[in-house]
């Protein structure tokens, strides 16, 4: 039996001691007992500060267990999705869930808020619960990775997500690694500050790199590696996806590791949609080398296998971006930061201290490594390279709403002023449509956020004007202004009106903004969202090219970020003018994404007809899909009525097929790969021997193409599907059972997008002929002008195949 603090009552002693014949643990560390010891458990807010590897976990979860005890609501609360299903998992291996309901959690109202005991989700998903009001029947919140609050991405949700926590009076447990001013934060959340006595459970040794000579980084690293190879697997952050997947390309060209007995290229092939890009083919070779790469733009199943990778030791070097900053734990030995700025600016301590924190998160490991590479003499002195990793003192965390005046402006605090002002600008929004009625409510509410924190408290040490309600009234005034400088831009820009002398309420603009800015998460000014308002007022009706040029334009996200030249295309150039479109980095992407994309022609073509990168296609897809779906909100605000076309929009450019095909990627193990596959074989066969061309013709559609093949053949299964390459004798039956649906009538065709042009236009236009390659080998063969229906290579094909 655990020997536990004899200060603790009896349930809380069940609680751990339950806890502890869950887990099988035989005892408490020091960390866990320093938290019991001190009123963990009790009642009341508490921050927790530990280095990683110190038994937060269990901390938390001891919470939760008191809270079920109390007949309490509790919600658990992640950075991220992927980390909810750990989390989930994690809870329910001890929950009763014969007495508790523990749910995970998506975004909406529909989230388990209303009715579950215990609610697993991320700090979005509670924001959006709570400013709609779903989340009352909580009671206490546990913030796992509570540091968070530093970035600028997940940040402003978490303060956001805490001031209202402290609005509705809910018990917080907040569970961080170090900040840098723990204190001030706990003084903030009312909480009791529990420091942990361990030191990190796996010591970080660090080591600085300088970066001389004329190797590149990749070949750098290499070099670095091979001295190192003890010290595998081996974790580099990077800033851009370029250097991020080309340092993983020459490190893997330079590296000796084991090969991977996993067939990596089977894996990746199975994975995806489309035909291999050159992306798809370098992770390939990476891999097979035990190198790989990984960044948000890559699709969500190759992320997945790279990651596998990683957790299983098969990679023994993994080149990222900072997406693998948070969340991922793997038996990484050795982190290299490759870029210590960005955008020629130092990046913060907490996040070198963040990305570093990645290695030795193993506990049977001694110690881990950190080597830093820079170039700039500097460098030793912002990231205090003379200093222990656990001794380095980090930046104190700032508001992600604004930096008070009276803030000590020689301290060292994260401001993220850039985004400050456009954060405020929907904090009101959100307020505002959802309750907050006046500027009395509004002050209120924003004075219990960081910022207001900061400066109530620093014009009260100041002694600034005679107090209020025990507050400093220089600070309350400096916040009421600020509040009423951004109100009147809303007013003035027509998201919010004055009602009446003293109540607020959003206008039709503000509370379109307002769900089409929760729909998406795609970060942008509300100015943004009404520049994007007029454009789909002026343009009624819209083309879908407009609205894929204009999102494009407005969100990094929605944008492939390629341009194409007269010497590349002119032909593409000639029709993208044709059609109104710019050629700019826009207009290229409403081309590709409209007209090449969202007709199924095969991204290898693409890339090899305009010369541009098509790696980020698939992704580029899917966030405009993300885009296009809720602007049915937008219309709102306008003096139209939406397309009907727009949620079929958004599905091609999520599945990349015409809308008629989308019939075939509805069902289960059907994707965009198979369908160009099934359209090349009819093609081919339709090519060579006419067949089918006397009802429709090689335009059509795939669906069409297979129900006309279907009819007219026989054993269509066999000869056709099922010897397919990708597809097989288990996904042909769902292939079947598709045609015979459409044939049947089982199906509504969706509205269709009204392009103004298709890949088959273009290809008309194009002329000439190009070189592409067979099955990723050296070998090519010349696609023609007037080629009607874009796949690979045709294969040999004979009748009998049919």
């Amino acid at each position: 039996m655990a020997e536990l603090p004899d200060s603790l009552s009896a349930t809380e002693t069940y609680c751990i001691e339950a806890l502890l014949e869950a887990k099988q643990f035989d005892e408490i560390n020091g960390t866990q007992r320093a938290f019991f010891e001190q009123g963990g458990l009790e009642e009341s807010n508490t921050l927790l500060v530990a280095e990683t590897g110190n038994g937060k976990t269990f901390c938390a979860e001891a919470v939760v267990k008191r809270a079920l005890e109390r007949g309490q609501t509790v919600g658990y609360l992640v950075p991220s999705v992927q980390l909810t299903n750990g989390k989930y998992s994690s809870l329910n291996k001890w929950i009763d869930t014969d007495r508790y309901t523990l749910t995970n959690a998506t975004w909406g109202d529909e989230a388990g808020y209303q009715y579950a005991d215990v609610i697993v989700a991320t700090f979005d998903s509670h924001f959006e619960a709570a400013i709609r009001g779903v989340d009352s029947r909580i009671d206490v919140l546990v913030y796992d990775d509570f540091h968070e609050l530093y970035s600028g991405f997940r940040g402003p949700t978490i303060e956001k997500s805490l001031a209202m926590a402290m609005d509705r009076d809910i018990e917080i447990c907040a569970m961080s690694a170090t900040i840098g001013n723990p204190d001030e934060i706990a003084q903030w959340l009312d909480a009791e500050l529990i420091i942990s006595p361990e030191d990190r459970g796996v010591p970080i040794v660090e080591r600085p790199l300088e970066k001389s000579g004329n190797k590149t980084y990749g070949e750098f690293i290499a070099d670095h590696m091979a001295k190192r190879a003890d010290e595998a697997p081996f974790m580099i952050f990077n800033f851009t996806t370029d250097h991020t997947r080309s340092r993983a390309v020459q490190i893997a060209s330079h590296s000796d590791f084991k090969r991977p007995e996993t067939d990596y290229r089977e894996k990746i092939e199975n994975a995806i949609d489309t035909t291999l890009t050159d992306t798809h083919q370098d992770l390939i070779k990476c891999l097979e080398q035990g190198v790989g790469f990984h960044y948000s733009a890559l699709e969500d199943d190759i992320k997945q296998i790279v990651e596998k990778g990683v957790k299983n030791g098969e990679i023994q070097a993994i080149s990222c971006t900072t997406t693998l900053a948070y969340g991922f734990d793997s038996p990484v030995q050795a982190v290299i930061v490759a870029d210590l700025t960005r955008f020629g600016n130092f990046v913060g301590r907490w996040e070198y201290i963040q990305w570093i924190g990645r290695a030795g998160r193993d506990s049977e490991m001694e110690e881990a490594y950190a080597y830093p590479i820079y170039s700039r003499e500097d460098a030793a002195d912002v990231f205090q390279f003379d200093t222990p990793v656990e001794e380095k003192s980090l930046e104190s965390i700032g508001s992600h709403f604004g930096h008070p005046k009276g803030l000590d402006s020689n301290a060292d605090y994260t401001t993220n002023l850039e985004s400050a002002k456009t954060n405020l600008e929907w904090l009101l929004i959100e307020l505002v449509q959802n309750g907050w009625d006046s500027v009395d409510a509004l002050v209120e509410f924003v004075s219990s956020t960081l910022y207001g924190h900061y400066a109530l408290r620093d014009r009260l040490t100041l002694g600034e004007n005679p107090m209020i309600g025990g507050e400093a009234q220089g600070g309350r005034d400096e916040i009421a202004d600020r509040v009423r400088d951004v109100l009147t831009e809303l007013v003035e820009n027509g998201f919010i009106e004055m009602v009446s002398n003293s109540m607020l309420a959003t206008t039709d603009l503000g509370t379109a903004a307002f769900e089409y800015d929760h729909a998406t998460r795609i970060d942008c000014p509300p100015v943004a969202i009404k520049s994007l308002v007029e454009t789909l007022e002026a343009t009624a009706p819209t083309d879908p090219e407009t609205i894929v040029a204009e999102l494009a334009e407005m969100f990094y996200q929605c944008n492939l970020g390629e341009t194409v030249t007269d010497d590349e295309s002119p032909e593409f150039l000639e029709l993208l003018e044709r059609h109104d479109l710019g050629t700019d980095e826009g207009g290229v992407t409403a081309g590709v994404m409209c007209w090449l994309w969202a007709e199924g022609i095969d991204v290898e073509l693409i890339q090899l007809t305009l010369d541009i990168d098509v790696s980020h296609v698939s992704r580029t897809g899917s966030q405009l899909a993300e885009a296009i779906r809720p602007l049915a909100e937008l219309y709102t605000a306008t003096s139209h009525t939406p397309p009907q076309w727009l949620e079929t929009m958004a599905r091609q450019m999520d599945a990349g097929v015409t809308a008629e095909d989308l019939h075939l990627t509805s069902y289960q193990g059907i994707a965009r790969g198979r369908v160009i596959i099934l359209d090349d074989r009819i093609r081919n066969a339709w090519q060579k021997f006419g067949e089918g061309t006397d009802t429709i013709d090689l335009s059509h559609p795939t669906i069409k193409k297979l129900a006309v093949q279907y009819e007219n053949s026989v054993r269509f299964e066999q000869r056709l599907v099922s010897n397919a390459e990708g597809i097989g004798s288990q996904t042909a039956p769902t292939v079947v059972q598709a045609i015979e649906d459409w044939i049947g009538g089982d199906t509504t065709v969706p509205a269709r997008p009204p392009f103004t042009a298709s890949g088959r236009e273009f290809l008309e236009a194009f002329g000439g002929k190009k070189q592409t390659r067979t099955d990723g080998s050296d070998s090519t063969t010349a696609i023609e002008r007037g080629q009607t229906s874009i796949g690979s290579e045709p294969r040999p094909t004979s009748l009998d195949d049919f």
